[in-house]
């Protein structure tokens, strides 16, 4: 069966594969079209891209930008981009800059909870790539202070925990902006995580990021449910946008890569739709 995923991570930011190997495992399990959407950064693209020409997978240059928003959790993918386009390659590293900046800050701040961890390990761990919270739970599970990734997060590194430390984050305006610059498609991620109280609050906000240049929404998002992700769908075609589809695969999350919830692949005709709408832009 041919499958799809428009949502990975590398090891350029927080995935625990490289460029290529992130390619082989989606051909070994059968994908034909793949995008890398690394979290801030476009460091692992020069590779994706020219590895997947090779491994005959149709490669999508992508990012995911984290977005500042007060009420929930706001990323902004950019599909189908320019990975060379200057002002989104200085933006990345505006931001990756910070990102290492908040990495010694939170592993201080776990050193004040008598949680003692190497900054070392954990730059080892980001490979070079764009340190996000990930690397330093994989150094924390290392040293014994729990079992998985998964719990680190139920009681570290979050809001009120022990190694938080405000994330910087791209302005909406400006993430818009750069992605449609850089010739790509903004597509909200994962809409759950928006923190809407119901679909009637969504489609209000969805109105406005539309009005502001969103072109695209990830209906089939590791998320969701089979009933959100229909209702997605639904809103996406009511309003002529794109439909996307991803695991959020990184690796170490129990993600099924070409598959949206463990067992429900990813529909293949959003490949396809997804090809015509690049090939009349």
């Amino acid at each position: 069966m041919k499958k799809i995923d428009l949502h990975t991570h590398t090891r350029a930011s927080d995935g625990i594969y490289s460029p290529h190997e992130l390619i082989d495992l989606a051909k070994d399990n059968g994908l034909i079209a793949l995008a890398v959407t690394d979290h801030d950064t476009v460091d692992g693209l020069p590779e994706a891209v020219g590895y997947a020409a090779g491994a005959g997978i149709r490669l999508y240059p992508g990012v995911e930008f984290s977005i500042d928003y007060d009420a929930g959790s706001f990323h902004l993918l950019g599909l189908n981009i320019d990975y060379t386009h200057a002002g989104l390659r200085n933006e990345v590293k505006r931001l990756a800059d910070f990102r290492e900046e908040r990495a010694y800050k939170m592993v201080e701040d776990l050193k004040k909870h008598d949680i003692d961890i190497p900054i070392e390990e954990v730059l080892i761990m980001s490979a070079e790539g764009a340190i996000g919270r990930p690397h330093i739970a994989r150094v924390m599970v290392n040293h014994g202070y729990a079992s998985s990734v998964r719990d680190i997060f139920q009681n570290f590194l979050v809001k009120g925990k022990p190694g938080y430390v405000k994330k910087e984050r791209i302005g909406f305006d400006t993430a818009i902006a750069l992605i449609g610059e850089s010739g790509g498609i903004p597509v909200i991620a994962h809409p759950v995580s928006l923190g809407c109280s119901d679909y009637v609050e969504f489609e209000g906000l969805l109105r406005q990021f539309i009005n502001s240049g969103v072109m695209g929404i990830e209906a089939y998002a590791a998320m969701h449910t089979a009933e959100q992700a229909a209702h997605y769908r639904m809103l996406a075609e009511k309003y002529g946008l794109v439909v996307t589809g991803g695991s959020d695969f990184h690796g170490d999350k129990d993600e099924v890569i070409g598959n949206f919830m463990k067992e429900s692949p990813i529909p293949i005709e959003i490949y396809y739709k997804l090809e015509d709408f690049i090939t009349r832009q």
